[in-house]
């Protein structure tokens, strides 16, 4: 409508010279402005009574008038249907993810989506979700207070909005082996850097998932089996571990910790930090630059940077101590 009334403005004022019946910018304007709201009062500047100056008025009608309809119609369907309301809360959401990084993308709210998303906000990291499902991601969401796109988490599009060249790291729940493996081979195209998790159904799918991108893919079947074994043969270690996960009072997990170069931490010895008895955690293993992950660490083990430490303790106190080993 904006241009609309520059373009009429314009108009009338060039089209006056050109007949020789000049008017100011401000008569010109409010002849536009009268013409577009069909007040109609009169020709009130003398272009406008000539043969062209009429044919401009009557494109402006047609044109402009009918815009303003179609914009007026939509704005009433907006306000009738309370989408209004919905637009601004994705407006707001969409400026919450522009602001974050190194979070995590949960592509499906699904059941396996919605433990990856519960588990992911207990331990305090920030996470946006995509699903389909409109009312299953919006329930999702708003539960857990977590930013939320509705859409198909295949489209490059969506991925963009959701922040993927920022994020840490993508876990593809998906219902089906295909949609999964064409979201790997996406996300992995748009973030060469992002870590990629996989859920896939069928054996046959691993290498595919892995050639297409996915750094891990995880076989709920397979997963499950192992647990009953698990639940068999060793009860109480599986007991353990439920009780570590389950339990909201105190948040127990394992998690890794890396030493960055600027670190005050570099250097020193394992047993000058003194983690059991000033930060209750313990340190499980650690990992060499090859990879290679070495149990059960000495005491005396001195820390370089870039060695990642495999911890189990409260995960507000490992969030500290990973602060202090990041040089923070």
């Amino acid at each position: 409508m904006g241009a609309f009334v520059v373009l009429g403005t314009l108009g009338y004022y060039l089209l006056g010279f050109m007949t020789g019946k000049p008017a100011s910018i401000a008569s010109c304007l409010y002849m536009t402005v009268i013409t577009l709201s069909t007040v109609g009062y009169s020709e009130v500047i003398p272009v406008a009574r000539t043969e062209i100056g009429r044919l401009f008025s009557i494109l402006l009608i047609l044109t402009g008038v009918g815009v303003l309809f179609y914009a007026l119609t939509n704005l009433a369907i907006l306000l009738l249907e309370g989408t209004v309301q919905g637009a601004w809360g994705r407006w707001r959401m969409e400026r919450e993810i522009a602001k974050m990084s190194n979070h995590y993308i949960v592509c499906g709210a699904g059941r396996v989506g919605e433990v990856i998303v519960r588990e992911l906000v207990h331990t305090h990291r920030q996470v946006v979700v995509i699903d389909r499902d409109a009312e299953k991601v919006s329930a999702l969401g708003r539960e857990l207070n977590v930013p939320f796109l509705i859409g198909d988490a295949t489209e490059e599009s969506i991925l963009l909005a959701a922040g993927i060249k920022r994020a840490a790291g993508l876990l593809a729940a998906l219902g089906n082996d295909h949609d999964n493996l064409f979201l790997v081979l996406t996300a992995r195209f748009l973030n060469p850097d992002l870590r990629i998790v996989a859920r896939g159904n069928h054996p046959s799918v691993v290498n595919k998932m892995l050639k297409a991108g996915a750094d891990e893919v995880v076989l709920p079947e397979t997963t499950g089996g192992l647990r009953m074994v698990s639940l068999m043969v060793r009860p109480a270690a599986v007991s353990f571990l439920d009780q570590m996960l389950r339990q909201r009072e105190v948040s127990l997990r394992v998690e890794e910790v890396s030493i960055s170069p600027s670190s005050s931490l570099v250097g020193k010895k394992l047993a000058e930090l003194k983690l059991p008895q000033q930060w209750n955690i313990l340190v499980l293993a650690y990992q060499q630059g090859d990879g290679t992950l070495i149990y059960n660490p000495p005491a005396d083990l001195e820390l370089k940077q870039g060695m990642t430490l495999i911890v189990m303790g409260d995960i507000r106190k490992v969030d500290e101590f990973r602060r202090l080993a990041e040089g923070g």
